[in-house]
């Protein structure tokens, strides 16, 4: 290996082997422990395999058991219709879940096209699902690697290793972020952090080559993934000499990208609204829009931080489960603090506050930790037992707040559309004509998206008329779900729709009411009045998935 010798942001000499740095007297955990088997390398890599191998089939049942349910909302819609358009050899889809425009200009997310050549293989859109699964499942892993082989080049001893990484897998696994980011929908930042972690996990290793190839693939997953990689040319910046250079040159590299996306105007989807009251605006668009909100932070710097300050807590919930003092290590610092800083001063409590937005917080946060550890064991004298205390509270907290919390994101993600719902929708889908227009609610949008005009049934808006005929989708029962959605506008718009537009019932079943109207030529748009006395505000088709 050529990693720096600490890897922390507190360097003992600021420099790697590569450099030339004297590396320190190793010791151990436990000062006379054995050295590894010949094999212990391999042992453990494939045991880590082995239960990874495990879980994945299990996150496979979880996301599969959803789908079932018809539990899918606007953001799975959104990749849903473009993923299937392209399969299909539409190769420039227009995305009409929100404000309409090409899916390229999202979010650059080119990474799509390829991984639509699944559909060739299955055509169904749970294969996204299950993408995102081996996405989570693969990053587990690398981070898993990337301890073993740091505990390795440690030189910490045989049975303290073996018992980190088995803590490491068993958090990784109880990590209540892993279900969140699978309850909600398809996302590319799972995808992303996992050639981020590669990445990272090469340029530790001092394998400069490959790791290009890692960072070309997470690029293609679009802006939040470059914003992202400046966090990992962060970590290499302070890690030491052996990979400043390399460092300086992803963040160059990552902010040029960034640059173009805007440029081009590629970064429709990316949220820039939610970050303009950093700038003393409402709106922001064009190449000038970071520049602005830079801008705004540095002459009006208050604005950021009364956000900043009534959000820690959601910081606190993110991290808890993979420890904090992985801070204090250059690896697990750069990421997690550049995604977590990007999400929280995000006018949209939801970025910070949803484990898919910082999904690379996780793993990054692990490694650190693990690093800070035995940087500690093996830097101070006795450091070992300060080690040991700290990373038993660490593992403790970790495996009794994700024990008690990610089996209850399992029931209650299964327990949101009834199996009776669930079944009217699935007989709901091969009704719809395959050239019809469909209007849905939010929480089960998803499944119907597959097609090239798609939206969501959203009261005083101007919902778009493209096609005929055009369906309607209603599930009240669900929209208790959606915080900005009222059942009562659902109920008024069955009414609406059956009795003033004339559309005819297609079916109408626990709860779930489908209706297929046709528009009278000429017509353009369609505006459900909400219900009386109704709660929340009109929605509007102007954001992204992000």
């Amino acid at each position: 290996m050529t990693s720096s010798p600490s890897s922390l942001l507190v360097q003992d000499r600021g420099e790697g082997p590569a450099a030339g740095a004297t590396k320190p007297k190793a010791m151990t955990i436990r000062p006379h422990g054995r050295a590894w088997p010949t094999r212990g390398r391999l042992y453990l890599r494939l045991a880590g395999a082995v239960v990874m191998v495990a879980w994945l089939g299990g996150l496979v049942h979880f996301s599969t058991a959803l789908y079932g349910r018809n539990y899918l909302s606007i953001d799975f819609g959104v990749y849903n219709q473009a993923w299937s358009l392209i399969g299909h050899g539409h190769l420039n889809p227009l995305s009409t879940l929100y404000k309409p425009y090409p899916f390229v200009k999202s979010d650059f997310e080119l990474i799509l096209w390829p991984l639509a050549l699944l559909h060739l293989i299955d055509a169904q859109p749970i294969v996204l699902l299950w993408v995102q699964d081996a996405a989570v499942a693969a990053s587990g892993f690398a981070a898993y690697l990337w301890i073993a082989d740091y505990l390795e080049e440690r030189r910490v001893a045989w049975w303290p290793a073996v018992g980190v990484c088995t803590v490491v897998l068993a958090v990784v696994i109880v990590n209540p972020g892993v279900y969140q980011t699978l309850l909600y929908d398809f996302h590319i930042e799972p995808i992303s952090t996992v050639f981020v972690l590669l990445a990272g996990r090469d340029l530790w290793s001092g394998r400069t080559r490959r790791v290009w190839i890692w960072i070309a693939l997470a690029l293609s997953c679009g802006t939040f993934a470059a914003i992202t990689l400046v966090g990992l040319g962060i970590s290499a910046l302070v890690a030491g000499s052996a990979t400043r250079r390399a460092g300086a040159t992803l963040i160059v590299v990552a902010v040029a990208w960034l640059g173009l996306i805007s440029l081009i105007g590629a970064n429709a989807g990316s949220g820039l609204d939610t970050y303009a009251y950093l700038a003393g605006r409402t709106h922001l668009a064009g190449a000038s829009a970071i520049a602005l909100i830079f801008a705004g932070i540095v002459v009006h710097p208050s604005r950021m931080y009364t956000v900043v300050f009534d959000r820690l807590h959601y910081v606190w919930l993110l991290i808890e489960s993979v420890g904090v003092i992985g801070l204090a290590s250059a690896w697990g610092f750069g990421v997690p603090a550049v995604v977590m800083f990007t999400n929280i001063i995000n006018a949209n409590v939801g970025f910070i506050a949803q484990a898919y937005q910082n999904s690379a917080v996780f793993s990054f946060l692990l490694v650190g930790t693990v690093m800070a550890l035995v940087w500690l064991a093996q830097r101070l004298r006795w450091g070992w037992i300060a080690s040991l205390v700290v990373g038993v509270a660490v593992s403790v907290l970790a495996l009794v707040y994700g024990i008690a919390t990610s089996p209850a994101d399992i029931r209650w993600a299964t327990a949101q559309v009834t199996p009776a719902r669930a079944a009217a929708l699935t007989r709901s889908l091969p009704l719809i004509p395959p050239g019809a227009e469909v209007i849905a609610t939010d929480s089960i949008i998803g499944r119907f998206s597959a097609r090239p005009s798609v939206h969501w049934f959203d009261p005083k808006a101007a919902i778009p008329v493209s096609t005929h005929p055009v369906v309607f989708v209603f599930d009240p029962a669900n929209e208790n779900i959606i915080p900005y959605a009222d059942p009562a506008d659902d109920v008024f718009g069955v009414a609406f729709a059956r009795d003033r537009l004339g559309a005819r019932v297609l079916l109408n079943q626990s709860g779930v009411t489908v209706l297929q109207w046709q528009p009278r030529p000429g017509t353009k748009f369609v505006v459900f009045p909400a219900a009386p006395g109704s709660g929340p505000p009109t929605r509007h088709h102007e954001t992204g998935p992000r």
